[in-house]
């Protein structure tokens, strides 16, 4: 799946096509910023809608404090019954004599293929998880992940998947797990490239911080699961069989005045992708992303470029996005001293880049408004709130507006003026923070194609970007 850890590639491929909006005409400095809106489509290609079950490994790791443990063997057996032939898989639960995890399926060797009498012994062998000891320190996440990296090391199939089911018993560090020097960033970054990982959280007292730090470091999606989770594992196995591509670079390569790429995803899922280097190639940046399915993808392409050599009043490439075979180029002008860039995006690019900002801001607002009331500082809460409503009322994000009426009441929306309720339950707001999370389609307005419109009442043609018929003056 990565640089350190190579796999064999999926039998069914995936058409892309990448596109980049950008404002065309550009104010030239020493240290000018040029902001792109890349977006990818991925289409299946071929008459097969799902990943083989043989492509697959799994390891379902469960992580429950003994009251849980009853309804989580039920749900875990449910689970297992419902895996798709073929599937390998392993299933971890407790911890053994030493703390390191333990192993609860296969009963012999380390990895079961999914099979009628086989799921049925693991079903029935889901009654042996033992849940964490009473007086027994933490497993800790970060030992779960590195025991899923053992595991995986032997199983070089194409799609590999921690399914990682928890409570929040494991959570035993000290600090900001976010930290790059703490230990689950550590394993984090051994992880990372070899598998990808899905959170459930069940019941509400985990802590968000860790989990999120996991799905978006290792590509998957974080979940608000039931007690009975054995639903949620089922769809993530069904998502894991739409993946055509465990990972693709986005690869930018740019002209020697650019300075410094960085690349952002921005819908599904919000996340900062690294870039890596090549030393023969010095001017390209690769950016790893992760489970390729049918969709769109939208990211925020930001360049720092010196621009005081260039030339000025021509269109000049500063860059090319490839992604598979599809590529595009991102071009701009430097505008001459004493001609003022415009604010609009006729003519010269750049629409939806006003329309992801204001997303992107929006996003962020409900993220730390939610984040504010864990602990609860009502101030910070209802001034993020508000921000997050007044962007939703401008772009019509009804979902932001249903996610800050579970916790606060909206007075006035156009204005952003909202406030937080005397009790807030701390189970919705921690839900919260993976909902909004898991990412929302941020709806933006399709890149332009270059082709002309046509009047429909003179017949008249106009650009793509026209707002009225020059003609006969109707609205278009």
């Amino acid at each position: 799946m990565g640089a350190t850890d190579p796999s064999p590639a999926l039998r069914l491929p995936v058409g892309l096509k990448v596109s980049i909006d950008v404002r065309r005409d550009q104010q030239p400095h020493h240290d000018a910023h040029i902001d792109a809106h890349l977006r990818v489509k991925a289409v299946g290609v071929g008459p097969s809608d799902e990943v083989p079950a043989l492509e697959l490994a799994v390891v379902l790791a469960l992580d429950v404090a003994a009251e849980r443990r009853e309804a989580a063997a039920a749900a875990l057996a449910a689970a297992l019954r419902a895996l798709p032939d073929g599937l390998s898989f392993t299933v971890l639960g407790g911890a053994d004599a030493s703390g390191a995890p333990a192993g609860c399926y296969p009963l012999r060797g380390r990895w079961a293929l999914a099979g009628t009498a086989e799921k049925r012994r693991a079903a029935f062998s889901a009654g042996r998880i033992a849940p964490a000891a009473a007086g027994r320190p933490p497993t800790g996440y970060p030992v779960w992940l590195a025991a899923a990296r053992e595991l995986f090391a032997e199983r070089p199939l194409p799609v590999r998947h921690l399914l990682l089911i928890t409570d929040g018993s494991s959570h035993d560090e000290a600090g900001d797990p976010e930290l790059p020097d703490s230990a689950l960033q550590r394993e984090l970054s051994r992880c990372a490239g070899r598998f990808t990982a899905d959170v459930l959280a069940v019941g509400s007292d985990w802590d968000p911080a860790p989990l999120l730090a996991v799905v978006e470091r290792l590509h998957g999606s974080p979940v608000d699961a039931p007690d009975r989770f054995a639903p949620a594992v089922t769809e993530a196995v069904q998502r894991l069989r739409r993946v055509r591509s465990p990972e693709l670079p986005v690869s930018v390569t740019v002209r020697p005045a650019v300075r410094e790429v960085t690349l952002t995803e921005t819908a599904p899922r919000r996340q900062a992708l690294e870039a890596v280097h090549r030393p023969e190639e010095p001017r390209r940046f690769d950016f790893p992303t992760h489970q390729w399915e049918p969709g769109t993808r939208d990211y925020l392409l930001t360049l720092r470029v010196d621009a005081s050599t260039d030339p000025l009043g021509v269109l000049l490439q500063l860059a090319t996005v490839s992604i598979g075979d599809s590529t595009a180029p991102l071009l701009v002008r430097w505008l001459p001293p004493g001609v003022a860039v415009g604010a609009g995006a006729t003519g010269g690019g750049g629409g939806t880049l006003q329309a992801m900002n204001v997303a992107t801001q929006m996003r962020t607002a409900l993220d730390r408004g939610y984040i504010a009331l864990d602990p609860l500082t009502r101030g910070e809460a209802e001034q993020q709130f508000g921000l997050a409503v007044r962007l939703a009322n401008e772009i019509g994000a009804g979902w932001v507006l249903d996610k800050v009426r579970e916790v606060a009441e909206i007075l006035d929306g156009s204005r952003g003026v909202v406030r937080v309720g005397p009790t807030v339950d701390r189970g919705t707001v921690r839900r919260g923070r993976l909902h909004i999370a898991s990412g929302h389609l941020l709806d933006l307005p399709e890149h332009a194609t270059g082709k002309p419109v046509k009047c429909p009442d003179c017949r008249h043609l106009a650009g793509p970007r026209a707002q009225y018929c020059i003609a006969c003056g109707r609205r278009l």
